[in-house]
Parts: structure tokens; sequence; C-alpha cells
């Protein structure tokens, strides 16, 4: 018994079909049914039913709680083969999703030890979800993530780095430009130009929406911050945002914050495994990080 006969099997079971399996693993068929008399008699059960009557394979009930047990296993040993393959390179990659990299980048890069020190790194962009699974997966030892609400899961160590709350943003053209804090309704009257779909910032502004009974006009969704900015500030429409640092340097742009009861928030985390083995610079970086997150100007 090998881990290609419990591949085989898990895909067996899926599939249902030696030829397929066969097929997809480039083996002929008897090398998979080998493996699944192999697994038999490992276990001293039929893994799949011998009738002959059955033109596809129908896994026992023994046989199918191997195939259900099989998916953590087989994933477990994925990510031990990239945490040696990570090890041997001496590499550690690290999550960062692009809409956060400006803030933190900014703060890191003040401290002229930390540029040379973040090299040592491989720094992976892409979203909060993307970079989620690929951390479960064992692609990535660390990552930043954005959310809506506070990321939690068995599997990880996760700590906040920072928080805001999302804001309205218009042209300071705009009536409510006059105004201090406004509730979501207000902002109803005026079209809405946002962040591609999927983000957080989606997520956030749906549930503001859905609260109000989806009466909000979008004009359009944007993956480029300055091309929003540019827009709201020409009083195209306005924007739900957290403050940015694009959006914070940008002239003729006006910040208003959402009454208490339509408050949404923006939350930082950085998250890796619990199991995982940590060398000097993993350890400096979680060290930083946490640095980062007691100063003023992170932390909401």
């Amino acid at each position: 018994m090998n881990l290609r006969d419990f591949e085989y099997f898990s895909f067996l079971g899926d599939m249902l079909s030696f030829t397929l399996v066969a097929k997809k693993f480039n083996v002929s068929q008897p090398s998979i049914s080998y493996a699944v008399k192999r697994l038999e008699e490992y276990y001293g059960c039929n893994l799949i039913e011998k009738s002959s009557l059955h033109r596809s394979v129908l896994l026992t009930r023994e046989g199918q709680i191997l195939k259900n047990q099989l998916k953590s296993i087989l994933e477990e040993f994925k990510m031990i083969e990239k945490a040696i393959e990570h090890a041997k390179q001496q590499k550690v990659y690290v999550g960062f999703p692009s809409l956060i990299k400006t803030r933190v980048f900014s703060k890191l890069f003040k401290t002229e030890d930390n540029v040379d020190f973040i090299s040592n790194f491989e720094l992976i962009s892409g979203s909060s979800t993307d970079l989620l699974s690929q951390l479960l997966s064992g692609h990535l030892e660390l990552s930043l993530l954005g959310s809506v609400t506070p990321i939690e899961h068995p599997d990880l160590n996760i700590k906040l780095l920072y928080s805001y709350e999302f804001k309205i943003y218009v042209s300071e053209d705009n009536p409510l430009a006059q105004k201090s804090q406004i509730t979501f309704e207000e902002a109803l009257a005026y079209p809405f130009i946002l962040l591609e779909d999927g983000l957080s910032h989606t997520k956030a502004f749906d549930h503001l929406n859905d609260k109000y009974h989806g009466k909000a006009k979008v004009l359009v969704h944007f993956s480029d911050i300055n091309t929003i900015g540019q827009l709201v500030k020409s009083n195209v429409g306005i924007t739900l945002m957290t403050p940015y640092l694009p959006f914070q340097n940008m002239k003729g742009l006006v910040e208003i914050s959402l009454v208490p009861e339509d408050k949404e928030m923006f939350y930082v985390q950085y998250a890796f495994l619990k199991n995982s083995v940590v060398n000097d610079n993993f350890s400096k970086l979680v060290m930083i990080l946490d640095n980062l997150s007691k100063q003023d100007g992170l932390l909401y």
C-alpha cells in the first residue's frame, strides 16, 4: 500500500469508473484494480461491490468511509510536501492582498532595515479569499487577510492588525459634503461607484443595501481605486470605501462617517497555520506585524 493507492481510490470514489481513473493518471486499468486489491487486503474487507450487474463502480459502506476520510488525508500530505519544498528552498511565502499592501508597506518601509528584511520573503498578491485558501492548503506560510467580519478558523493562529470604518466619499461639490455624519439612506439619493465584485467592500455595500431593500443605484465597478477617486471627485457619483492612502491624499474628496446603526467595519488580520514550524525570519516578521498593530495610524 502506498500514497498513490490512496489517490487512485479517492478518484475512483468520485468517478466510479476504472477506465476514467486510469485515463486521468495515464496508467493501465489493471494498475487501478491492483491498487484497490492492495487496499482491500490491508483493511481486510471489500471496498467496492463485486457484482457484475453494475456497469459502474459501487462503493461498499467500508469503501465510502475510506473515501470520505481520504480527502483530508491527501490534503495533509500535499501540505507536508509543500512545507518541505519551501523549507528546502529556504523560502517563506507571504500573502498580501493588493488593497492592503499599500498601507502596510508604507509603515514597514519607513525603517531601512525592514526594506532589506522583506526581501527574504516571496510576496504573493491576490484576493483575501484566494490567499486564505492558499494558506490552508500550505502554499503560503503566512498571509494578511481583509474581511468585513473577523476571520476565525480552528487550524489558524489569527491576530488583528488593524480595523477601519467604511466611509462615504463624495465630491466637495456634492450637497452631502456639508455633513460630517449621514445615514446610508441619505446616500441612496446618489449613484455609487464601487470596487469590483467579490471584495470586502462589495460585501459591506451589499449588507447596507439589503438593509435598505436594495434601493441603491450602482453606476459601475472598477478595480482601480484612483479611477474611482477621480470619478467621485468629478461628482459623477459617490463611493463606500475605507480610508486608503490614495483617497486621503486626493484633494476635492470629502469623507463622511455613517451613523452608528449603519456602521460597517473592515478588519485586517494576519494568520498562519497552528502547526507551522517557524524559522527566525518568520518569527521576526510576526514580531514586526505585532509592533505595527500597536502603532497609531494602523490600528483604528
